[in-house]
C-alpha cells in the first residue's frame, strides 16, 4: 500500500465533519503477510500482471460510491482472482453467455499466467480477508473519532454545567455588593451557557455525521462481501473440476 494515501477509514470520516486524527500507515506496513497474502507475481515473470479492476464483472444494482472505492481499494493488490475479472470485464460487451465468458476469461489467465482455479479461490479468499482488515480498521477509526469529537465536548459541557451552577451561586453572593458586580457575572454566565450550547449542537452534528457514515460503510462492505461472495460461487459453478484439468 502507497504510504501517502489516506486510508480510506481516515477520508470517510474527515469528509463525514473535518475529523482529524493520525493515520495508523506504519503499523499498517509493518504487518506481515500470512500464507493467504502471498499471491504476488504469476511464475511467468515475462507475463505482465494485471493492475487494479476498474470495471465489474458483473453489474451489481446496489453499489455505493462508496463500495466502488472500497472495492477497488480491496482489488488493489494483483492477484489470479483480479486478473480473472478484468479478462471477464473485456468480454462484457461479447454476446456471450455467463459461464462462457467465464471460461473464455479463465482460458486466456490460464495460458498466459499458468493460474489454476484453485489460485483464483484462494485469490478471493485473500481479497476478502482484505476487506475484513479495512472493516476493522475503519471500525477503530470510528471509535476513536467519536472519542475524540464527541466525547470531549461532552465533558466540556459538564464542566461548563458545574461553572453555570458556581456562577448562579456567586450572582446571590454579589447581589449584595454592587451590581456592576453581579453585571459582569451575568454576562461571563450568558457566554458560557452560549458556548455549552454550541458544542452540545456540534456533538449531536458529529454524532449524527459519523453514524451515517457508518451505516454506509456497513452498506458498503455488505455490497462487496456480497459480491465477492457470489463471484466466489460463480468461479466453483463455471470453472470446476472439469476445466481446471483440461
Amino acid at each position: 500500500m502507497n504510504e501517502t494515501k489516506t486510508s480510506l477509514a481516515t477520508r470517510l470520516l474527515h469528509g463525514a465533519k473535518d475529523l482529524v486524527w493520525q493515520d495508523d500507515i506504519p503499523a499498517r506496513n509493518n504487518r506481515q503477510p500470512g500464507p493467504a497474502n502471498q499471491e504476488t507475481t504469476p511464475e511467468n515473470p515475462a507475463t505482465p500482471v494485471t493492475g487494479r479492476v476498474t470495471k465489474q464483472a458483473v453489474a451489481d444494482p446496489d453499489e455505493t460510491a462508496m463500495s466502488k472505492e472500497l472495492l477497488a481499494l480491496v482489488m488493489e493488490r494483483p492477484t489470479a482472482y483480479s486478473a480473472l475479472a478484468e479478462a471477464i470485464t473485456a468480454l462484457a460487451e461479447l454476446p456471450m453467455d455467463e459461464a462462457t465468458r467465464y471460461r473464455s476469461a479463465f482460458a486466456v489467465l490460464r495460458k498466459t499466467q499458468q493460474r489454476t482455479v484453485e489460485q483464483v479461490m484462494q485469490a478471493i479468499t485473500t481479497h476478502i480477508d482484505v476487506l475484513t482488515a479495512e472493516q476493522n480498521r475503519f471500525s477503530s477509526q470510528s471509535h476513536a473519532a467519536e472519542e475524540a469529537e464527541i466525547h470531549a465536548r461532552l465533558q466540556e459541557v459538564k464542566a461548563l454545567g458545574s461553572a453555570i451552577t458556581q456562577g448562579r451561586q456567586q450572582i446571590e453572593q454579589l447581589r449584595i455588593e454592587a451590581e456592576q458586580r453581579i453585571s459582569k457575572v451575568q454576562e461571563d454566565l450568558e457566554r458560557k451557557q452560549s458556548r455549552a450550547a454550541e458544542l452540545e449542537r456540534e456533538a449531536d452534528i458529529r454524532k449524527k455525521a459519523i453514524e451515517k457514515t457508518v451505516q454506509d460503510f456497513a452498506q458498503a462492505a455488505g455490497i462487496v462481501k456480497a459480491r465477492l461472495d457470489a463471484d466466489q460461487l460463480r468461479v466453483s459453478q463455471h470453472l470446476g473440476t472439469s476445466v481446471a484439468n483440461a
